[in-house]
């Protein structure tokens, strides 16, 4: 059974493919697009392994023209859309000082702006059929900022303030709007997606030695990540099969008890623990 039109981005590899493939054993019609579409055999050996089909389409999110065109052939095919599924997006890791305009210009772009362009894009669609699921991919680094994520966290902390602005709008169309918000994965950010800031490993560089510890530090924590691509799929599908769904969705553990830990604990008290823990593990000694 055809349960509605879903569009997922960045389905090439790692969280975009396992939803899209999950969504499509679920009965959605999944609409899975890539930037690059020499890059779709990993999903096109996933979609086959589990017997389903997909709809794969180009779309590049920091491509306006891309995007309608996309947008347009899922109007002409299914007529409506249910749900989008923002998940493209980049990272680049570095100390800010060491981060360029243009490095960090290259962050927003997908994460803010471009899912932004792609959101509006379809908004039409949902609004004119009184019913949709926006699901916009975040990070507990949304909610909570660390060195070496500077350009990161703060696209995802502008993403969690457009997403509580947009569902106080869209409601009135009965468009429901979601956060999900995943602690580390090891997926391909972490390895041929990974992007450095160009100075952060420069010789001249005064966050050289931290940087180098705290990139050790996170490879570690990547390896033994307990969430995966199947727990995000997971929280996802359950979005858009609840009646209301909420506006944010924490997926893993760790994620889960430091956020609560900081709604739980006066704000000063936690920033303290938080800063010199930090502080702490990138130095290697107490804080």
């Amino acid at each position: 059974m055809n349960k509605g039109a879903v569009l997922v981005t960045g389905a090439s590899s790692g969280i975009g493919l396992e939803i899209a493939v999950f969504l499509a054993r679920k009965g959605y019609r999944v609409y899975a697009t890539m930037r690059n579409l020499e890059r779709r055999a990993e999903l096109d050996a996933a979609a086959a392994r589990h017997k389903v089909e997909l709809d794969v389409l180009q779309l590049d999110i920091t491509d306006e023209a891309s995007i309608h065109a996309a947008v347009g052939t899922i109007a002409s095919r299914s007529g409506q859309l249910y749900g989008l599924v923002n998940n493209a997006g980049a990272i680049l890791r570095g100390y800010f000082e060491d981060v360029s305009d243009q490095e960090l210009r290259g962050v927003f772009e997908p994460n803010v702006f471009g899912t932004m362009t792609l959101t509006r894009a379809v908004l039409p669609m949902m609004r004119q059929a009184r019913r949709g699921r926006i699901i916009i991919m975040s990070s507990t680094g949304g909610r909570l900022g660390s060195p070496g994520n500077s350009a990161y966290c703060a696209s995802k902390f502008a993403l969690e303030g457009f997403a509580e602005c947009l569902l106080q709008e869209m409601v009135l169309f009965d468009v429901q709007v979601s956060l999900v918000e995943p602690g580390l994965i090891s997926t391909e950010l972490f390895g041929r997606n990974r992007q450095i800031a160009s100075r952060a490993m420069a010789a001249d560089s005064p966050y050289r030695e931290w940087f180098q510890k705290l990139e050790q530090l996170t490879d570690d924590e990547v390896k033994s990540a307990v969430v995966t691509p199947t727990n995000v799929a997971e929280v996802v599908f359950e979005i858009l099969e609840a009646k209301r769904p909420r506006l944010r969705y924490l997926v893993g553990r760790r994620g889960r008890f430091l956020i609560n830990l900081r709604r739980y604990l006066p704000g000063e008290i936690f920033d303290r623990f938080w800063i010199r823990e930090m502080t702490r593990r990138v130095r290697g000694t107490k804080a």
